[in-house]
């Protein structure tokens, strides 16, 4: 027979989780009513005679709370500033891209303690991104592109010493890359490409040797391409066209043995193609352009190494 003290905590823990979770729904409901299309046929399963958990498009629960939220491309007209992030706390995974989310990013978002995967991409928030995302240690993806962000990127980021994916790229953000994004040694894709930033490329970024791609491309970004990038032996799509970029082409670029894609046009660089290029694996490196710079002397024989090469832009 099990002890009635047993009984009472089994009761206790059933009313507590039942309790929380009752308090999810409601919180979740009402940031829908928030919406401005209240007749979205997508979300017409969250009711409060329905249960989230089990009937709810794009909810999905672990022992009873609601951990996963996916309602991309949901049509959701409406904003953030009702969003339940206190009420959330073992939500680990948000998807609400691809709708007309406005507004900004509410400095509450610190509280979504759990969080793993954040997407906002393609939406219409604007403002800055708050510095309180830098406390979400688990965070591993951030994707936050094609919106209308501006501002600064925040330092609070290198923080998250587990994200392995940020994509800010498409928006209006400016100032410089700030120098601790080198702190994220997990990252395998770092795309900034697209904004109004300025500067120099930090030096540090030459510590994170898990990158596999690195977008820089379409902004405002001078002085020289560090020879340090010749540590990242990890990367295969190097993207910094359309910037003030100077000086000449490091060697040691040549050192990037999984490289497939060197894209350097509409820059200011001057000197020789390097030669170290033809180093670059034999069966990697399909996609190099050095287009619209000052470049000077001959084509490198060395570039005849590599036979998987389709496009050559020099022009």
């Amino acid at each position: 027979m099990v002890p009635k003290i047993v009984q009472f905590l089994i009761l206790l823990y059933l009313f507590t989780v039942t309790f929380a979770f009752n308090e999810e729904e409601i919180a979740l409901l009402k940031w829908k009513a928030t919406f401005k299309n209240q007749t979205n046929s997508l979300l017409a399963s969250w009711t409060q005679s329905s249960n989230a958990c089990m009937d709810w498009y794009g909810v999905m629960c672990l022992n009873g709370r609601v951990s996963k939220l996916d309602i991309q491309g949901a049509h959701v007209i409406g904003t953030l500033y009702d969003f339940p992030f206190s009420t959330l706390p073992f939500l680990e995974y948000v998807d609400l891209s691809v709708n007309n989310l406005s507004g900004t990013i509410p400095p509450e978002i610190s509280n979504l303690t759990n969080l793993v995967y954040l997407d906002l991409h393609t939406n219409m928030i604007s403002g800055t991104i708050p510095f309180q995302i830098g406390s979400l240690a688990n965070l591993q993806n951030i994707n936050i592109y094609d919106n209308l962000l501006n501002g600064f990127i925040p330092a609070s980021l290198s923080n998250l010493t587990n994200l392995s994916i940020l994509s800010l790229y498409q928006n209006n953000l400016y100032g410089s890359i700030p120098t601790e994004i080198g702190y994220l040694r997990s990252l395998t894709s770092l795309d900034l490409g697209t904004n109004s930033l300025n500067g120099s490329i930090p030096i540090s970024l030459g510590n994170l040797t898990n990158l596999s791609s690195l977008f820089l491309n379409g902004n405002h970004i001078s002085g020289f391409i560090p020879a340090l990038l010749g540590n990242l032996t990890s990367l295969s799509i190097l993207y910094l066209q359309e910037n003030n970029l100077s000086g000449s082409t490091p060697e040691e670029i040549g050192y990037l043995r999984s490289l497939s894609q060197l894209v350097l046009a509409k820059n200011s660089l001057s000197g020789v193609i390097p030669a170290s290029l033809g180093n670059l694996a034999k069966n990697s490196l399909s996609y190099l352009d050095f287009s619209t710079n000052f470049l000077s002397g001959s084509i490198p024989t060395s570039l005849g190494n590599l036979n998987v090469l389709y496009l050559l832009s020099l022009c």
